[in-house]
């Protein structure tokens, strides 16, 4: 046996709680009773009180109100067997962390902003599968496809400018690292296993689109025939920002060109929308974001069961003694406090009577 709600056994407290203020009235009414006389003197006032249905009633409340505490803690016994279904896509993210997105025109920098992005995109997430990888001139898998978004969360935090060596924003190894995340995640092929049904797979690549090098139409042809749904997520602004220069976490200044002037970086929002002509494209600005209907977005590409568990677990069993509760506060206010005599003249009048005679 066990108890969905444990903590909850206060409620018990009630039914010592209820027996005190009913011996409280029943002390009271006895005192009421001697100054009227005693027990002589009420049946003479009240022939009609029984006041052992008073006991009974109190009785049948302690009950139901102790029966209703044990309900309310959710006793559970016996077991059933359930299976739980992980049903969802497989999303891999690919997050530019080149230079230029230290831009601050998204405040508080375009990074820091798209991960702000991802952490609340993760959290509409129901089932989904997802992964990280890191692009700049080249690209790496952070974080293999996972359901568990907490570590998800933590290689997200950890993703800074300058994990990869390579300047530019290129977008095939974005693809082929995310070819490599997918692939990671297929189970070994097995000929005695039965045949698992293929999930949607797509690539989400967050980015500004700037000094992006290698054929977009090729790598988005290799996603399709790879059957990967293209998503494309753009930050920045059009005005753009300059590029900040750090040196041991500090800023110093900014990116230059060679005669000295400030490299103002922009949003390429073509390139972008380009790669994402069979998928869609979102924009994150200074104050607003897309990001949020990525889900739906996911959803339209339907849901497939990716694992199934059975496991056992208790049967609730609140049900029982919750019916037992109601049926016996029930019969309680129902039981009469007077007998069937109880039609004749009022205890006042009685008390009349008694006072002429």
């Amino acid at each position: 046996m066990d108890w969905l709600h444990p903590t909850l056994a206060w409620a018990l407290l009630l039914v010592p709680g209820a027996a005190w203020l009913y011996w409280r009235a029943a002390r009271q009414r006895q005192a009421a009773r001697d100054q009227f006389g005693g027990a002589d003197g009420l049946q003479r006032l009240a022939p009609a009180l029984r006041p052992g249905r008073r006991t009974l009633r109190a009785a049948l409340v302690g009950a139901g109100l102790l029966l209703g505490g044990v309900a309310l803690a959710g006793p559970r016994w016996g077991t059933e067997v359930r299976t739980v279904e992980r049903r969802g896509v497989d999303l891999v993210v690919a997050l530019d962390v080149s230079a230029s997105m230290r831009a601050q025109d998204v405040p508080p920098s375009r990074l820091r902003r798209a991960k702000s992005e991802l952490r609340g995109l993760v959290n509409r997430l129901t089932g989904d599968r997802v992964g990280l990888v890191l692009f700049a001139g080249g690209g790496f898998v952070q974080c293999p496809l996972t359901s568990d978004y907490g570590a998800f969360r933590l290689f997200l935090d950890a993703a800074a400018p300058g994990q990869v060596a390579t300047p530019g924003t290129d977008v095939t190894a974005a693809l082929d690292a995310a070819l490599q995340a997918f692939g990671a995640a297929r189970p070994p092929d097995d000929s005695a296993a039965a045949p698992e049904e293929p999930r949607p797979r797509a690539l989400l690549l967050v980015s500004d689109g700037e000094n992006h090098v290698g054929d977009l139409d090729a790598a988005r042809q290799r996603a399709q025939e790879a059957g990967i749904a293209l998503l494309t997520a753009g930050v920045g602004t059009e005005q753009g920002a300059p590029v900040p220069l750090y040196k041991r976490g500090r800023q110093v200044g900014v990116k230059k060109t060679p005669q000295g002037q400030a490299v103002q970086s922009r949003l390429d929002e073509a390139a972008l929308t380009r790669l994402a002509r069979s998928g869609a494209y979102f924009r994150i600005g200074p104050t607003t974001s897309a990001l949020p209907d990525v889900p739906a977005a996911l959803r339209q590409m339907g849901r497939t069961t990716y694992n199934a568990e059975r496991f056992a677990d208790y049967k609730e069993m609140y049900q029982w003694p919750l019916a037992v509760a109601l049926l016996l506060l029930a019969a309680g206010y129902a039981v009469p406090i007077r007998g069937r005599g109880g039609t004749g003249p009022s205890i006042g009048e009685r008390f009349r009577q008694w006072a002429a005679a």
